[in-house]
């Protein structure tokens, strides 16, 4: 069964602005996901998957991804109270990105 995903424009921080030292190799990266703005969902953060791998390329500090797809291990706790718009913060023991969904279920 294909995982459930959204897309979004995602600002990786750069090396000097505390982002990662190294690229994200190309494969499906886990990290934890905060979600801001959503009252539902501000508890705590969320684990995702990043779909590196449909990109074909590693992602280094500072890119900027225009359509980055991100699947939820929990979907349905998470993508109802997403919309465009949504703004979010990937953690990896610190912030290394930021950015807002595009679009749902792609």
């Amino acid at each position: 069964m294909p995982m459930k995903a959204i897309a979004a424009k995602i600002t990786f921080l750069r090396t000097e602005e505390g982002g990662r030292s190294q690229p994200i190799p190309v494969m499906n990266v886990g990290c934890p996901v905060y979600i801001e703005g959503v009252p539902e969902l501000s508890e705590h953060a969320y684990d995702c998957r990043l779909l590196i791998s449909k990109l074909g390329k590693p992602i280094s500090p500072g890119d900027v991804m225009d359509q980055l797809s991100i699947a939820f291990l929990s979907p349905d706790k998470v993508i109802p109270y997403l919309h465009k718009g949504t703004r979010l913060t990937l953690w990896e023991g610190k912030t290394i990105a930021c950015g807002e969904v595009v679009s749902l279920d792609v």
